[in-house]
């Protein structure tokens, strides 16, 4: 479990920096004014913050994908069930209670919560495929 956790939190702190590196450059994060008073882009959250939040996720998915895969369980599909569980938590229901409660346009945030479905099935295929790597037993 060690080196499962070793070798898949960094891989998923890669994956989340470069998917919202990829929605800031092409312009798809929408804009949080209303609902906290900070500018788009990273949140307005200083570096070190965003990185933590990161990080707690990642770990969270880890562990979700950890209790999901038992023994015998389908490593990917397992990977693929806790990312999808993972995405109803920061998808729909972070568009329902945040939008909703700050009074904005739901339609970005919609659009938004899908690329996040992206994310998420990208995070979950990626800890089932590393878990069924370090699973097996070594060649030789």
């Amino acid at each position: 479990m060690k080196r499962f956790l070793v070798l898949a939190l960094p891989l998923l702190l890669v994956l989340f920096a470069l998917f919202h590196l990829g929605l800031e450059v092409a312009g798809y994060e929408p804009e949080l004014g209303p609902l906290v008073g900070w500018r788009a882009g990273s949140y307005g959250l200083p570096g070190g913050w965003v990185l933590a939040t990161w990080a707690l996720e990642a770990l969270g998915l880890a562990a979700l994908y950890l209790l999901i895969a038992g023994p015998g369980a389908p490593r990917f599909a397992s990977g693929l069930l806790a990312g999808w569980i993972a995405w109803v938590f920061r998808g729909p229901l972070l568009v329902i209670t945040a939008v909703g409660y700050g009074g904005m346009a739901h339609a970005p945030w919609w659009r938004l919560s899908l690329r996040w479905l992206l994310l998420y099935t990208l995070a979950g295929a990626l800890l089932g495929v590393l878990g069924g790597r370090l699973r097996r037993p070594p060649a030789g």
